[in-house]
């Protein structure tokens, strides 16, 4: 379990093995998924807040503006494009997908969020939504699954 802000969501079980390691056991290089822990908890801090069209702090977020701003968080600078945060990420199978890599939707692409691990996405879907976590079969598109170079 991870705590995303407003709650827990379960992301992925090297998070479990992470934490139950003997404090004399030798630490292994960060996993993908760990080095993202903040970009996680900075979109999971904005649960809740309002879709805005171009939106890219925390009175609004867009798709792409949710991802930037919590890269940003992190020291990650991205563009503000799904398109172009695409371009940005190395194209990877869904079963190499670890929490903080992106989902892509569309082709072209159109929509993006931060995969969280477990089938589990946080994203800023449209207008009139908010900032949630959903399945990344939710949008309707077969996801593609892309990670930060």
């Amino acid at each position: 379990m991870v705590f995303l802000g407003a709650g827990l969501v379960s992301v992925d079980s090297q998070f479990a093995s992470a934490a139950q390691r003997s404090p004399s056991a030798p630490i292994a290089p960060m996993p993908h998924n760990l080095r993202h822990f903040g970009v996680m908890q900075a979109a999971g801090s904005m649960l809740g807040q309002p879709y805005r069209w171009g939106g890219a702090s925390p009175g609004g977020f867009d798709c792409s503006g949710l991802v930037r701003w919590s890269f940003a968080t992190s020291g990650r600078n991205l563009p503000h494009s799904s398109r172009a945060q695409r371009a940005a990420t190395t194209p990877i199978h869904s079963s190499q997908a670890a929490a903080g890599d992106l989902v892509f939707f569309g082709n072209p692409v159109h929509h993006v969020g931060i995969y969280l691990g477990s089938g589990l996405m946080i994203h800023s879907p449209r207008s009139g939504d908010v900032v949630k976590i959903a399945s990344v079969h939710s949008m309707g598109n077969t996801p593609q699954f892309g990670r930060v170079k």
